[in-house]
Order: structure tokens, then C-alpha cells, then sequence
């Protein structure tokens, strides 16, 4: 028999789930793009902390309660 979830418990798996995986994806994302430029000469030190910190911003999902 399948199992029914509540609609706050398909929020918060799929905030979790969005904060566990996206954010560091996208922070991957913006580093991999500034140590491509960087490689010409531009070096833009803020889209490498940007990308540092949205890597590290994927813990937060661990503040996301369980359902």
C-alpha cells in the first residue's frame, strides 16, 4: 500500500533536499566559472567567495527539521 505524506512533509524533504544538493551545485557552479576567467587575467575575488559560500551554505539543511 503506498504511503501518503502530508503536504508539510513534501515542503520540508523538498526544501531539504534543495538546500542539501542546489546550493553547492550552484556554488560549484560560480567557482568553476571564476577560475575559468581567472585563467585570462581577471581575477574576481567575490565570485570566488560567492561560490565558497554557497557551497558551505549547503549545510544549512541540516537546520531543516525531519517530517
Amino acid at each position: 500500500m503506498p504511503r501518503i505524506e502530508s503536504p508539510r512533509a513534501v515542503i520540508l524533504t523538498t526544501a531539504k533536499l534543495g538546500l542539501r544538493f542546489g546550493l553547492p551545485l550552484l556554488g560549484l557552479l560560480v567557482f568553476g566559472h571564476a577560475i575559468l576567467i581567472s585563467v585570462g587575467g581577471d581575477i574576481e575575488r567575490w565570485e570566488f567567495a560567492l561560490g565558497v559560500l554557497l557551497i558551505v551554505a549547503g549545510f544549512t539543511s541540516k537546520l531543516v527539521p525531519r517530517p
